[in-house]
């Protein structure tokens, strides 16, 4: 029998623990759909024209398991003026992660972007936000320009920012669209963390209308651009979690 990767069955162990936690109730079906939907070039070009027709930009997070498979879409991405940043190698949880572990996940889905791309990623949102102390130590010793997500303990070396909470998909269990993108925008007014959004589950909700009013109304940028010259910084989160292949 063909031995299991450890990286893709802590990912599949990951997702599997959050679908199979109690019942699934009709609002929480989107995350089994969001494990095998995927966006493909075309949703990704449309997703920056919506974009760029409402003069924004956002920071588009990738894994170095699909690098390969996405290059293209990366490359125009990065060519329509958006911030290609870095999601993991894999798509699992870094709330217990040993440094030699993240800093090899860190590391390996790095590497794999730019040899895909020729992009050198300098944002990293990190997958379900938490991070353990040895993920912190491997994520300054890497060196990140940001990092989305939420420790324990405050780093000595880099910020670790938490996006503004509850996020798109927590708030669309129990909201409309219509009613959580009126709430992003009143946070959008008052705060200046950055924003974390999954238009394919947006999609899936029918929020997508919706949506482009949030983005009329804020005109996001880049979580670079916004560390550097002020905005509401936002990122973009199309990655399909899960893949056994």
């Amino acid at each position: 029998m063909r031995p299991v990767d450890e990286e893709k069955l802590r990912e599949f162990e990951t997702w599997l623990s959050l679908l199979t936690d109690g019942d699934l109730p009709e609002r929480h079906k989107w995350k089994a759909w969001f494990c095998v939907a995927e966006y493909e070039q075309p949703d990704f070009e449309d997703v920056s024209a919506l974009l760029r027709d409402n003069d924004a930009s956002g920071s588009f997070v990738f894994l170095g398991r699909d690098a390969e498979e996405q290059a293209e879409i990366m490359e125009m991405l990065a060519a329509d003026g958006h911030e290609i940043a870095f999601h993991s190698h894999r798509h699992h949880a870094y709330d217990d992660l040993s440094y030699d572990d993240a800093y090899d996940a860190i590391t390996t889905g790095l590497a794999a972007i730019e040899d895909a791309t020729g992009l050198a990623p300098d944002g990293f949102f990190a997958p379900f936000l938490k991070l353990s102390d040895g993920t912190v130590q491997a994520i300054e010793e890497v060196g990140f320009e940001w990092v989305l997500g939420m420790t324990d303990n405050e780093p000595d070396v880099i910020e670790i920012t938490p996006p503004v909470i509850p996020f798109d998909t927590e708030l669309m269990e129990e909201h409309s669209p219509s009613e959580t993108m009126e709430t992003l925008r009143t946070e959008a007014e008052a705060d200046s963390a950055p924003f974390l959004f999954h238009p394919p589950v947006i999609e899936y909700n029918d929020g997508m209308d919706a949506f482009e009013e949030w983005i009329r109304a804020v005109e996001p940028v880049t979580v670079a651009e916004q560390i550097e010259s002020g905005g509401t910084g936002m990122v973009l989160d199309c990655v399909r979690p899960v893949r056994l292949e």
